[in-house]
């Protein structure tokens, strides 16, 4: 495989016409009667043979290079769309071959004797990846280095920019676990957002599965549960009235409800008969309010409070003053305390679930399976029945009813591979699993409570790693370990209970990861990410808002290698991280 930088021409192929991961495949035909080409794509998950076009001596086609494409040949060309087990096939099949191409290759397909050749070798389209990982490590390395140059060089500069104080206080030292959490998410989500190189597994999964860009959103609403424990504490010690509390939970998420659906305007979306409702930082009020409400109602109705022995460092904080509780128990917790205390509001999130469940398998949408859970369009398709306005089943029949489908997201990540109609991710339906029993918010409470009540290190590590475990063993037992398997697939578009678990698994072990190396040990403190994860909101906004503007993006030739478009995504992402280091610099934090 070469760098990638393929010729412009071979043997009549015109290689400046294909886009990025696309290539030739050339198919010859010798017969008396012409033959059918149909394709399946190894992403469309029991969908059937597409005709795609008829051979009569050669035909050259550009095809996609993401995944494995099975490549079917028929004398019977009759039908559009053919089910992979119907029984004609045994008659009429001349050739069947699955490959997998590579960006700008060319390939020859003989259908006589069904042997497929390369012709021109792919190029290298992850050779971008080494390239730009070992930039960044070295990028590390020097300023790692640069603090040890004689006369500090880097404090002078920091000065001259005003982006130091040395005569400030430092008041009481943040966990810089939480705040460096929070930023390797955003950080995440502005390179996948940006293009992500153009590398499929930086991108969202087509229905079933797990890729990078999944892991972001849910991560985000995790974090945004470990903090709510710390203000839940704060209203009880000032003792704030209960409507008092209400009603600032409910101003912020009004808020983040509003600016979310602002930010859908982007890009012209103005038209009042096409408007999207929901949206990213709309389901984040939601869940936020459902969560923080319950949350201080219960700690309040039960007069409890959780606290730690003197040593203990709460969410936010290295330090706590405080040493009793006002039940007047002994401060020191025990070994389920952090269960025993959230079992209320364990018990409403679980009522919470129940009520889901029973809609999601019990409720079907007109039309369509009861319990159907799939992407719709050619999944499952048959001559007799086919699921083309079924995508998410009730879910998403429940977001067309409520907003009509000219008000929801018009390009579900399903429609290229499966032919789907509309369907929001962030719609009704699925708001509900981001709030209750072992979800991503309430899930993140817990992780959040327990660095709250125990004050030692073991303690917190080792609650953070069994939660970790035990949500990848239900994950993996719900999916059955594999994509398109088990009960519950792991789906982001759904937000099911196994993608719940497994990004939730990742969060726990990343979160004690971090907690040990930057808060326990001091072994880094968390930089880039902890700049970012100061001012969560800001960069979140601003890079939505300077997602088609220089210099966080540019043009510079054809932008259809991976070579092109990977440092471009690593230099929008670049830029908002050092936005967010001279804002930390300067003090300048931006909330809601």
């Amino acid at each position: 495989m070469s760098w990638e930088s393929p010729p412009p021409y071979f043997q009549g192929f015109d290689l400046t016409e294909l886009g990025g991961d696309e290539a030739y495949l050339n198919i010859s035909w010798q017969g008396e009667n012409p033959a059918w080409l149909y394709t399946l794509s190894e992403e469309c998950y029991l969908c059937p043979w597409e005709r795609i076009s008829e051979i009569s001596g050669w035909k050259n086609l550009t095809v996609h290079t993401h995944h494995p494409l099975h490549i079917l040949a028929l004398s019977d060309g009759s039908e559009q769309y053919i089910r992979t087990d119907s029984p004609s096939l045994q008659s009429t099949t001349l050739c069947n071959r699955t490959q997998r191409f590579g960006e700008f290759g060319v390939y020859n397909l003989n259908i006589n004797n069904c042997s497929l050749d390369v012709l021109l070798e792919p190029v290298n389209e992850n050779l971008a990846l080494l390239v730009c990982f070992l930039f960044y490590v070295g990028l590390a390395f020097l300023c790692m280095g640069a603090k040890f140059i004689p006369g500090k060089p880097v404090h002078k500069f920091e000065r001259l920019m005003g982006w130091r104080d040395d005569t400030a206080g430092s008041g009481k030292p943040r966990l810089r676990s939480l705040d460096t959490f929070r930023g390797i998410s955003l950080a995440i989500m502005i390179f996948v957002n940006d293009g992500g190189g153009m590398y499929w597994f930086f991108e969202h999964a087509t229905w079933n599965g797990l890729c990078v860009a999944d892991l972001v959103f849910p991560w985000f609403l995790w974090i945004m549960g470990v903090c709510i424990p710390m203000s839940v504490r704060s209203n009880l010690r000032r003792k704030v009235p209960l409507s008092t509390v209400v009603w600032q939970i409910s101003v912020r998420s009004v808020k983040l409800f509003l600016l979310g659906f602002i930010l859908n305007t982007l890009g012209g979306w103005i038209d009042l008969e096409r408007l999207r409702v929901p949206g990213v930082l709309q389901r984040f009020g939601i869940a936020y309010f459902v969560v923080a409400v319950v949350a201080n109602i219960v700690a309040i109705l039960t007069n409890f409070e959780s606290k730690p022995s003197s040593s203990e460092s709460k969410p936010g904080t290295s330090e706590s003053n405080n040493n009793e509780s006002k039940s007047g128990r002994s401060s020191k917790p025990g070994l389920f305390t952090d269960l025993k205390d959230l079992a209320p509001q364990w018990f409403i999130m679980s009522a919470i679930l129940f009520a889901h469940q029973l809609i999601i398998w019990l409720v079907a949408a007109p039309g369509c399976p009861q319990g159907y859970r799939g992407p719709g369009g050619l999944h499952d398709w048959s001559p007799e029945r086919n699921n083309s306005g079924c995508i998410g089943g009730i879910t998403g029949y429940i977001d067309k009813a409520f907003f009509s489908t000219a008000h929801i997201y018009g390009n579900p990540t399903a429609r290229s591979v499966y032919k789907a109609s509309e369907f929001d991710p962030e719609g009704i339906l699925g708001t509900l699993t981001t709030i209750y029993y072992l979800v991503q918010v309430w899930l993140g409470y817990q992780a959040g409570y327990i660095l709250q009540v125990y004050p030692d290190c073991k303690n917190r590590v080792s609650r953070l790693i069994i939660w970790s475990i035990s949500t990848g063993i239900i994950s993996a037992i719900l999916c059955g370990g594999e994509q398109n398997g088990g009960w519950v697939p792991i789906n982001k578009n759904l937000w099911s209970i196994s993608y719940v678990m497994v990004t939730s698994c990742f969060a726990f072990a990343l979160l004690a990861f971090l907690y040990i190396v930057i808060d326990k040990k001091d072994w880094w403190k968390g930089q880039p990410f902890f700049y970012p994860g100061m001012n969560s909101i800001l960069l979140y906004c601003g890079h939505s808002v300077a997602y088609n503007l220089f210099p966080f993006h540019f043009i510079s030739g054809e932008m259809r290698t991976h070579a092109a478009r990977l440092p471009e995504a690593l230099w929008g992402t670049t830029l908002w991280i050092f936005i967010s280091f001279v804002l930390y610099k300067k003090k300048v934090f931006v909330t809601v």
